[in-house]
């Protein structure tokens, strides 16, 4: 079957067989010409041949003109009479010859001049035609070179098809998979539904129990404070002072566990034009900075003199992180890495690189053999500490804000995101676990309690909600009139005992919660701009606040 051609290779072809005709054709003229030129010179040959055969006869005429008249002139006579007629006739028919001559001389001429004239004219339609064959050649070179243009693009074109095509497969097995979970997640909603009745009727129940013993103890109390009021009226004030705990001082309630701080006793400047994040070593030595600097700062959290300016970043930094032993320090970066430094030293030691978005957040394992960071990208990439390398990387579909860990090896990681809801993954096997969907807007951040047994979420919606890490179920819901979050990712953090939680707002105050009755303990209005980051010191004693613009205060 003869291969069909397409319409630039048959324009082609057309113009190769077109050039064939007229180079064939150049060549026939060419014969044509040799020919003639041949003809001519034989023309010329038979001409000075003729010439010279007219010359003889012209002197063969003479000689017997002259013959002729010396005969008539000597002998006379009958015999002279005859032979004079002869010799007459000899030279009439001479003369017939040479003007025949003559005649085909003056038409080898003419056919000489028409046959130089069409020399003339096939030289000119020969240099027309090298000309245009010249034109042809050129012509036909640009085409090669437009065909080895086009071969390029169509090899291009034909690596882009295939690129699309994978791309195209990997949407078709995430719409298929996403299709699958939707159908599972709705068979899991009928199930939650009847659950939820169920929880709803319990609740309802419970609440009227704990009503009932409220009351009772609230009776109790209040018998109690009258006798205590009559024994010593001091004593009772002291007892029930919100405010101070029930009269203890500061070092018994560090015996007893973590205390709401009252007002700011330190500021920290980090010389920062906008802070983003803070982190604190889990003996509360040191404290780490990230901003909008490329340069990622370390303070001694006591006195606040600076120790390390780490640099290595080339844009700013959204995130920080101590390592639990207190050996390294973590930053996400919004050039895409993740970068990590030797506190010992001062020095920088790993980049992370791989994410193809701005890393959004990064977390150590408890044990620092992993590090977990999330890029604008929509992955989380699980890292090997020691050796830098992504070991694995799960594709979260929704945007995410931020990321922690549920045990000491990272097996388990919790992440928060856009679409109101949490995730706990197998970090593994990049496999979901679990989902909920417990805030009304986005969740901006998440904060396992150091067993992973229950994680602190806050969201735009201003809520902060103590889920169950096991089962996803809402444990307490904290909410304050005016509390505001001040970006995507600030972050809320629970007390070293669990005890409270706390979380910054956008009009610069710090609102701090019971963690098991989901009541606001105080406010504390101590910011002149929106708090990016709030943090307990791990005696539960101390607390460090960052707000936007470049300070960290220092509460107790």
């Amino acid at each position: 079957m003869a291969q069909v051609k397409t319409g630039w290779e048959a324009r082609l072809l057309a113009q190769l067989e077109q050039r064939e005709v007229r180079v064939a054709t150049v060549a026939k003229v060419i014969q044509s010409y040799n020919r003639l030129a041949g003809k001519v010179g034989e023309f010329a040959n038979h001409s000075r041949e003729v010439e010279a055969r007219s010359r003889e006869l012209q002197g063969e005429h003479e000689r017997m003109f002259e013959n002729y008249q010396h005969g008539v002139g000597i002998g006379g006579g009958a015999g002279n009479v005859r032979g004079t007629t002869l010799a007459q006739q000899r030279i009439n028919d001479l003369e017939r010859e040479v003007e025949a001559l003559k005649e085909e001389r003056s038409a080898l001429y003419r056919t000489q001049g028409t046959n130089a004239q069409r020399l003339l004219d096939l030289s000119d339609k020969m240099r027309e035609n090298d000309e245009r064959l010249r034109q042809q050649e050129l012509e036909i070179s640009d085409s090669h070179e437009a065909l080895r243009r086009t071969n390029n693009k169509i090899n291009d074109l034909q690596d882009t098809l295939k690129e699309k095509d994978g791309t195209i497969q990997i949407l078709q097995d995430e719409m298929s998979a996403l299709q699958l979970e939707i159908v599972q997640i709705e068979e899991r909603c009928g199930r939650l539904q009847v659950e939820n009745d169920d929880l709803v009727k319990r609740w309802l129940k419970k609440m009227n129990e704990e009503a009932e013993k409220v009351n009772e103890v609230t009776h109790e109390l209040e018998q109690i404070r009258r006798k205590s009021a009559a024994l010593s009226p001091q004593m009772g004030t002291a007892m029930f002072e919100d405010d101070r705990f029930f009269g203890l001082s500061p070092m018994s309630a560090q015996n007893g566990g973590s205390v709401a701080p009252r007002s700011a006793v330190g500021k920290i400047d980090a010389r920062m034009e906008e802070l983003h994040s803070i982190a604190l070593s889990r003996n509360g030595e040191l404290l780490a900075v990230g901003g909008h600097s490329t340069t990622v700062k370390v303070f001694d959290a006591a006195t606040g003199d600076s120790i390390y300016s780490l640099t290595g970043c080339l844009k700013g930094v959204n995130h920080v992180e101590i390592s639990t032993d207190g050996s390294m320090l973590l930053a996400a970066s919004s050039d895409n890495t993740a970068r990590i430094w030797k506190l010992d030293t001062g020095r920088h030691w790993k980049s992370l690189s791989g994410h193809i978005g701005s890393v959004v957040t990064a977390k150590f394992s408890t044990d620092a053999s992993r590090v977990f960071t999330y890029s604008q990208d929509r992955t989380v990439k699980v890292w090997d500490t020691q050796r830098g390398l992504c070991i694995k990387t799960l594709f979260t579909v929704s945007s995410c804000h931020d990321i922690d860990v549920l045990d000491s090896a990272g097996s388990r990681i919790v992440t928060a995101h856009m679409d109101n809801s949490i995730r706990v993954w197998d970090s593994a096997s990049g496999k979901k676990l679990r989902e909920a969907t417990i805030h009304k807007e986005q969740v901006m951040s998440v904060c396992a309690n150091r067993s992973g047994t229950r994680i602190l979420t806050n969201s735009c919606d201003g809520t902060l909600k103590l889920v169950d890490a096991s089962t996803l179920d809402v444990l307490t819901v904290m909410s304050a009139a005016g509390y505001r979050p001040s970006r995507n990712w600030a972050r809320a953090s629970l007390s070293p005992d669990e005890r409270f939680a706390m979380a910054g707002s956008i009009d610069g105050k710090l609102y701090i919660w019971d963690v098991n009755s989901g009541d606001l303990v105080r406010s504390l209005d101590i910011h002149k701009s929106p708090v990016c980051d709030a943090l307990w010191d791990p005696t539960g004693m101390r607390v460090y606040s960052a707000e936007k613009s470049r300070y960290i205060m220092i509460l107790q």
